[in-house]
This record gives structure tokens, sequence and C-alpha cells, in this order.
């Protein structure tokens, strides 16, 4: 299970997530996507409302590099955007090959070497180079932003942000911002020291791009040949699935709660038992929470991770195993885990 827990957890590159892009398109106040030049220098809300309104309302196409503990992957992504439509194309260039297409909430992964295809509706999950709907609402709250002057990502001029944590239980983060369309561009997550733990950023990127959305839609709905799965995706609550946090999480609120499968390809989640999962956000910051039955052969000693900027905390509780996983200091996720009890 842990290939599909860092899927679900990696928002900037394993899924994508439209529901955090279309949220703030339909939500964005008229002068976000009007603003011609950069806000002003301590507006946070404004600037990452910006970000966010560029993210849905543009049209663009380029490569993204992921680096982070170690590894380095890249996709290929391409994003539409028709009116209040959304469509969005990514190829997986590393390892095993992968394509994933979207049209607002409907998601369809192809693993092409097996001629498995999976189709499902999106998770809420934001993802590079889109930030959580409440970004500019909420992380105002839990950051201080700092602007770093300007730079160059991928032959583009941009402005540097840092978004400096108010505590202690999330990491900081470095935006860079494209100055003409405020896209962005790169993204770093940073330890304590200031180290970057790891980045997304486009290597290269060409916005305003014109492609009809046919280019998305139809190999959507060419799918003879795959042995094609549906997820069941469940949305609940954890207090009617038995569970409570006593709690709360400084500065985390839920933005989801689903009972779903998660693994790898379509075959690997015909297999696996459905989980519940609770998604928390800061407003740029995100924890999932996964429960599921205990089961010795696959769960065998507690014990917490770190890879790149991600945390993993696992843990028995009884019948049950619990994941805790995010962007976050390890210290976060014991805060999750000592928090949630069972109810019945």
């Amino acid at each position: 299970m842990t290939r599909g827990l860092f899927a679900a957890a990696r928002r900037r590159f394993a899924r994508w997530a439209l529901a955090g892009v279309a949220a703030a398109a339909a939500a964005a106040p008229a002068s976000w996507a009007q603003t011609a030049s950069p806000p002003a220098a301590g507006d946070a809300g404004q600037w990452l409302g910006r970000i966010q309104q560029a993210a849905a309302g543009s049209s663009y196409q380029g490569t993204l590099m992921f680096s982070g503990g170690g590894t380095v992957t890249s996709s290929r992504v391409t994003h539409i955007c028709d009116g209040r439509q959304r469509y969005e194309r990514l190829e997986v260039l590393d390892g095993r090959a992968r394509l994933q297409y979207r049209h607002n909430e409907q998601l369809v992964t192809l693993w092409p070497d097996s001629r498995q295809a999976s189709i499902e509706q999106h998770d809420a999950v934001a993802e590079f180079p889109a930030l959580p709907a409440s970004a500019a609402a909420r992380a105002p709250e839990h950051y201080e932003l700092r602007l770093s002057g300007r730079d160059r990502v991928a032959g583009r001029e941009v402005d540097v942000l840092l978004l400096k944590p108010r505590d202690r239980l999330r990491f900081a983060q470095r935006l860079w911002a494209d100055r003409e369309t405020g896209l962005l561009l790169r993204s770093d997550v940073l330890g304590a020291g200031g180290e970057v733990l790891e980045s997304a950023a486009f290597t290269d990127v060409q916005i305003g791009v014109r492609l009809s959305p046919d280019t998305i839609v139809k190999p959507m709905k060419r799918l003879d040949g795959y042995r094609v799965q549906r997820p069941a995706v469940e949305r609940t609550q954890l207090e009617a699935e038995g569970w409570q946090l006593t709690r709360v999480v400084p500065g985390f609120q839920l933005v989801s709660c689903t009972r779903r499968p998660l693994a790898g390809d379509a075959g690997e989640r015909a297999a696996a038992p459905p989980v519940l999962q609770s998604v928390f956000s800061d407003g740029l910051a995100q924890v999932s929470l996964f429960i599921e039955p205990y089961d010795p052969q696959r769960h065998k000693q507690t014990l917490g991770t770190s890879l790149g900027a991600t945390r993993t905390l696992m843990a028995r509780r009884g019948d049950w195993w619990l994941t805790v996983v995010g962007e976050v200091p390890m210290a976060t996720l014991q805060q999750f885990e000592a928090a949630l009890e069972r109810r019945r």
C-alpha cells in the first residue's frame, strides 16, 4: 500500500486535482483574474489568489520536473482552459508508462504496457502548479509572506516569494510566480535550516497555447482493448465510520473524507481493500490520514519515514492500521495520530 499512499499524498506530482483549481476559478474575486501586474508586497492573499487564478484560467503546456528524496522524475503536462471547462493531459516520462487525462472532475488513467485503465472522480488534493482552493483565504494565518526579488524560470521572468511558517508545525515554501501571468513555475519546500527538501518546476513552458479540447476528450473515450476499472470512491465522515479527532491540529481543517481503494494500477486496485482517507489542509500544506483494517501480513511494524518533504507515520491501533502522510514535520503527523480515537 505504500506506493498508493505516496501517490495519493504527493500533491505536486503523482496525481492531479482540478478540484482545487475549479473551485478557485469559481470563487476568485474578479480583481485576481484582472491583475495585470503583481500585487502589493505584503498582500499574501492577493499573491496566492493571483497564482491560483493563473493555474485555473490559463492554458499552458510544458515539462515538469520533480526532485526530492534522492529521486528525480519528469512529466509532460497540457492544461486547457475553455470557458468554465478544464482539460488536462499528463504523460509520465520516467519508469513505467502512464498517461492521465482529465476533464473537470473525471480522471482517466492508462497503463499502456498492461492495457489497464481506471476511470474515477477527482480527489481533493491540489497539485503543482495549482494551490489548495483555500490558499488565499487561510494560508496568511499560518505563513508570513516575504518577497525575495526576481529571477528567471524556464526562460520567463518571475517574482520569488518566501512563505515562512508562523510555527513549527509546517515547512517554509518558496514560490516562483510568472511575472506576466502569475502562473506558478517553481515551488520548493524548505527544511528548518533553509535546505530544499523537494522541488517541482517547469523546465520548459508555453503559456497561452491554443489547443482543441478534443486532444484530451477523444483519448479519454478511446479505451478499446483496455481492461477498465472504476474504483468505488464514497464520500463519508470520520464520525460516521466510528472515528473522531479529539482535538484540532492547529491550523488544519478537514477538506474531504472518502472511502476508497488505494494501490497501483487498475488490477491492483481491484484486489486492494478499501481504506478511509481524510485530507486536511492549512491552506498550503496538506495531510492525509488513512485508516484500514490491520493485516499482519502487510503491516509489520510501527515506523516513521521521510522522503524529500514527505513524512509518513504508520501505527497499529488495535484492529486498525493508521498511516498519516504529508509534507509537514513529523511532529505534526504525531499530533494527528495522537488525536484520533475509535468511538465504536
